[in-house]
């Protein structure tokens, strides 16, 4: 099977799932969508064969992500699985030779929550490099963390990640991007994470100034 046609079954199986799931009737009211984003600290390495440049070794960069996902089974539940498409980008630069870069990577991604812990994987089957499509290269990651239901409203997640890319010639994949760091959640339907058990929020606590 070629890279392309793996692309292509993935993206398949993902519209047929999503399209299953927003036409359900338990889930006609987009219940427990949300959005995410966040900005982290990352570390680029071994990525020369993915942006075809020396970056030499670069220090700490920066690591970023926009998600949306849609639980595909009920967000009251102790655990659940979720569908999304995860937007990742990566910068890293050389301060010897001042060489520097930014990989994009648009994933679609899966994600299983138990109580406040959550792993995730995704893949995306274009890159682009420096805003330009990378013509053959793929990526995927791998995240886990741990979740804090401020309010209903928003949430906290304190992340670690790791993104692979696949360069174009093949060969062993190198590893662009470990991140570490927070990203922040926004409930479209807050009512779902108001209540219940799996879901009930943690709310503030001193020195915030509001108490749950």
């Amino acid at each position: 099977m070629t890279r392309i046609e793996f692309s292509r079954i993935w993206a398949f199986i993902f519209i047929a799932l999503l399209a299953r799931v927003t036409t359900a009737p338990d889930t006609a009211h987009a219940s427990g969508i949300y959005i995410e984003g966040g900005t982290s600290v990352g570390k680029f390495a071994n990525g020369d064969s993915m942006v075809q440049k020396s970056l030499g070794s670069p220090g700490l960069g920066f690591v970023g992500s926009l998600s949306i996902y849609l639980p595909v089974t009920s967000v009251s539940n102790v655990a659940h699985f979720e569908l999304g498409m995860q937007n990742r980008f990566t910068t890293a630069s050389d301060s010897s030779s001042g060489a520097s870069t930014m990989l994009f990577t648009p994933n679609i991604a899966a994600r299983f929550e138990f109580w406040r812990f959550y792993a995730g994987a995704g893949y995306a089957p274009k890159v682009l490099v420096d805003f330009k499509p990378f013509q053959g290269s793929t990526a995927y990651f791998m995240e886990g963390g741990l979740i804090w239901r401020v309010i209903p409203e928003f949430q906290i997640a304190a992340t670690v990640a790791l993104e692979y890319g696949i360069p174009a010639s093949g060969g062993v994949s190198p590893s662009p991007s470990t991140e570490y760091g927070l990203r922040f959640r926004f409930p479209l339907n807050p009512n779902d994470y108001a209540g219940g058990h799996a879901v009930s929020f943690d709310g503030f606590r001193y020195p915030f100034g509001l108490m749950k």
